[in-house]
């Protein structure tokens, strides 16, 4: 059973080396991924605007023609006024001319409205455009850094996963399962030691006879309160490990 726990030990090292690396792997293109998405949105927010231009620029050319239209009709009207006879077709023309330069009026707020909101936009979306460009330039140089780490991380993770293997060999699978489950989830720490009926992973206090269990080591026995295997080391155990 001590090279079982010797196994353990050594199995727990390599374990924690793989989650790190693992963690790694999962962090390293965060920010690449952040940029992307920021990328994304940009771009969204410029195609947006584009067609809110767009839309502007329609709006003004509707505008300008409606306005010629007017024009137009104010010119008939207003050389029909020579022409008038009564006092009535005096009133109803110079009503038509108001109605036309009320409408007119209304149009040159909204040209100037929509010019102005054009100007913006051309501003907006010329800055929008150097600060896409950028990024772009940042994402494939990140893209190209990421490779490279994650290429080297990924190798270290095969080269810790080969000794897991060489280690675990001859282990029980389900107490492969079981340990790496809970070395993952017990802050590294996944095989601990009894001293004075005491579980050294979380400081429960165990029962005489589940002690002398773990003492006589006829089986893997994992701790009730945290799940960690134990065993048991005693004052001598303990000077002849730290001698070697």
């Amino acid at each position: 059973m001590k090279s079982v726990f010797e196994k353990l030990r050594k199995l727990q090292d390599v374990l924690l080396k793989e989650f790190e690396i693992e963690d790694e792997l999962d962090t390293i293109p965060k920010e690449l991924n952040e940029q992307k998405g920021r990328f994304h949105k940009l771009e969204r927010s410029f195609t947006e605007k584009e067609a809110l231009l767009e839309s502007n620029r329609t709006m003004i050319s509707q505008l300008s023609t409606e306005k010629k239209q007017l024009l137009t009709n104010k010119e008939k009207y207003e050389g029909q006024i020579t022409l008038i006879k009564t006092q009535k077709e005096y009133e109803a023309i110079t009503s038509e001319i108001a109605q036309i330069n009320e409408k007119l009026e209304s149009i040159e707020d909204e040209e100037t409205s929509a010019t102005n909101e054009i100007e913006t936009l051309e501003s907006a979306l010329e800055e929008l455009k150097e600060i896409i460009k950028e990024l772009k330039g940042d994402i494939g140089k990140n893209e190209k850094e990421v490779k490279k780490l994650s290429d080297k991380k990924k190798k270290e993770l095969d080269s810790c996963l080969k000794e897991k293997d060489k280690i675990s060999e001859g282990l029980d699978e389900e107490v492969l399962y079981k340990f790496e489950k809970i070395v993952k989830n017990k802050e590294g720490i996944g095989i601990v030691s009894i001293k004075n009926n005491v579980c050294m992973g979380c400081n429960m206090l165990l029962p005489p006879q589940f002690v002398n269990d773990v003492r006589r080591e006829d089986e893997l026995i994992f701790c009730p309160n945290c799940s960690r295997i134990l065993y048991y080391q005693d004052d001598a155990q303990k000077a002849e490990e730290l001698v070697i």
